[in-house]
């Protein structure tokens, strides 16, 4: 049989594993995100021309593509490709930023509706979702916040404190507490009772939920660090980090900024061939 106070004292010390693997965790994040974003600075700072460049020959090339339409030069087959390849170069446009494109993609990509009202799910069956499962978690994690809430501030609310040098001490740390509890955060008022109450004894079942909710939390700084690597405007740069050696460094941002520029010889190649319409028919039929 098990010794419950062994038990107790494990998930004790499990809790306190966890709550300073958060802490490191959180510093390691902000200390990349901050060098990312710093990275990304720069690389934007010397990539805007570049980019500002492609973005003007592309427009230039849709226009052109565009007037092609009303020419009757091309035959009504070779004008659906040409509405096929505006279409292409529009979403292109459209990836980097440029908001010229919705015109284009709004001309040709949009579609009447009542094309669809035949069909009732297009494919697809509609679903009563019921509530997740982890919504009575979370009202029980809501309750765990509250009542924490309510002790810490009991112990640290300024008001009750008569000497002057711990009111101000006590107002600040009353301001984290309020903060904490304006977010939901949980983690963060564990961290604030741990650093000015000192540890406490918890029974087995609020060592559980403790727990439970710090394992959320460090899945969700798992998922943030997944997405500086893999997602969004950060990710390019994301790999840098892994080089700390200055001439790595270089060598990627300049790597990265090659590449605008050989999108920006392709899309000259690209004017070339489309400016005349002899040769973009040549291209059509190719």
């Amino acid at each position: 049989m098990k010794d419950p106070v062994l038990s107790t004292n494990r998930r004790k010390l499990e809790f306190d594993q966890k709550l300073k693997k958060i802490e490191n965790d959180e510093l390691k994040l902000k200390a990349l995100e901050q060098e990312l974003i710093r990275l990304k600075i720069r690389i934007s700072s010397e990539s805007t021309p570049l980019v500002q460049e492609f973005c003007e020959l592309r427009f230039e090339n849709l226009n052109r593509l565009h007037q092609f339409l009303s020419d009757s030069f091309f035959k009504k087959k070779e004008k659906r490709q040409i509405i096929h390849l505006i279409v292409e170069l529009a979403n292109g446009l459209q990836a980097i930023g440029d908001s010229r494109a919705q015109a284009f993609l709004d001309e040709f990509v949009l579609q009447d509706e009542s094309d669809f009202e035949d069909d009732e799910n297009d494919g697809f069956e509609t679903h009563n979702f019921s509530a997740p499962p982890q919504v009575e978690k979370q009202a029980e994690g809501k309750l765990e916040i509250k009542s924490l809430f309510r002790q810490l501030a009991k112990a640290f609310h300024p008001d009750k404190e008569p000497l002057e040098h711990l009111k101000e001490v006590k107002t600040d740390i009353m301001k984290k507490i309020t903060a904490a509890y304006e977010n939901q955060d949980l983690y963060g008022l564990l961290k604030l009772e741990k650093e000015h109450l000192g540890p406490r004894e918890f029974s087995e079942d609020k060592i559980e939920l403790y727990i439970k909710y710090i394992n959320s939390r460090l899945k969700e700084l798992k998922t943030f660090e997944n997405r500086l690597k893999k997602n969004g405007p950060l990710a390019t740069v994301y790999r840098f980090i892994f080089s700390r050696k200055p001439n790595i460094q270089e060598y990627n941002i300049k790597n990265e900024l090659s590449k605008i520029e050989e999108e920006i010889l392709r899309e000259k190649e690209l004017q070339t061939t489309i400016w005349d319409k002899s040769s973009l028919r040549y291209f059509l039929r190719s």
